[in-house]
């Protein structure tokens, strides 16, 4: 798996997926569910004030004649309704349009929200096609656990793992990341690598290994020189951060510096969340949404 476009091409081929868009009043967040229509990936299902998204509409030249509007008079009604939407089967997917994440995951993480599930991490996971990597990247967690514990990451990790088992990567190659490749007590993020790369349940779904330096992660020829012995080097699919702060300068190195493509979503809730930044681009959004429905499909490869 090496670009989005085959992710898009395995997509349409499961149809429109109900998706409640919260507040797409700007032309990133409108025109990202709408691309995502016009794709044959999802059915949006726009939530937020009627002439705003009109109004958003008409000054874009988008079309939404053919989506459901279903007006709300403020932002925290359109989210509640949106996330009234995805627990009671209405939607299968939801996506944030112009408004604060931080407003938004903490209504989705709500107990009466019926989005949480008992005992299960809610984490993040970014895709990334990189011009001088050799199939997609894959980076965790870098938008929603800022510390996560040993045990978090660990869920965090399985979240990952069964994500990419519906992309078709059945045994990912994980390299747990540090600024070394042996545990040193004083760095903990190198501990936690190792303590997990020897965990048995992730072993089991996954060829796992840390802690590993990010250059040795991507380039065998890295990992070469300091004789490092890793079936992971140079193939790696998923990148786990030590920490948050790490994994969003990651994933923005890539993106600005190597013009990597970029897409997100939210794993661990009752359905797939779209969270993309306000920086993203409607591609980015398309790209994400292509993710969030492939994770609801069954039986996907």
């Amino acid at each position: 798996m090496n670009s989005f476009e085959q992710l898009l091409q395995k997509a349409k081929s499961y149809g429109l997926t109900n998706t409640a868009v919260v507040n797409p009043i700007d032309e990133v967040s409108l025109g990202g569910a709408i691309a995502g229509f016009q794709h044959g990936v999802i059915n949006p299902i726009l939530y937020g004030l009627q002439t705003a998204i009109e109004s958003t509409a008409k000054k874009h030249n988008f079309d939404v004649s053919k989506l459901q509007i279903i007006n709300c008079e403020s932002e925290e009604q359109a989210v509640n309704s949106a996330i009234k939407a995805c627990h009671t089967g209405q939607a299968q997917i939801l996506m944030k349009g112009k408004i604060h994440t931080d407003h938004l995951m903490h209504a989705v993480v709500q107990r009466d929200s019926g989005l949480r599930i008992t005992g299960q991490q809610i984490s993040h996971v970014f895709t990334l096609e990189v011009p001088t990597y050799h199939k997609l990247l894959f980076i965790t967690d870098a938008a929603i656990n800022i510390f996560p514990s040993v045990e978090q990451k660990q869920q965090i990790l399985l979240n990952a793992i069964a994500f990419l088992n519906k992309l078709g990567i059945k045994k990912p190659k994980i390299a747990c990341l540090s600024a070394l490749e042996e545990p040193y007590e004083k760095i903990e993020g190198s501990v936690a690598a190792r303590s997990l790369a020897l965990n048995e349940k992730l072993q089991q779904c996954s060829i796992i290994e840390g802690p590993l330096a990010f250059d040795n992660a991507i380039s065998k020829r890295s990992a070469n020189i300091k004789d490092i012995k890793s079936e992971v080097a140079g193939d790696v699919d998923l990148l786990l951060v030590p920490n948050l702060e790490a994994g969003n300068i990651l994933f923005k190195s890539l993106v600005y510096l190597a013009k990597a493509k970029v897409a997100g979503v939210v794993l661990g809730a009752k359905v797939p969340i779209v969270l993309t930044s306000r920086a993203d681009d409607a591609n980015a959004r398309l790209y994400s949404a292509i993710l969030a429905q492939l994770n609801c499909a069954k039986n996907v490869c």
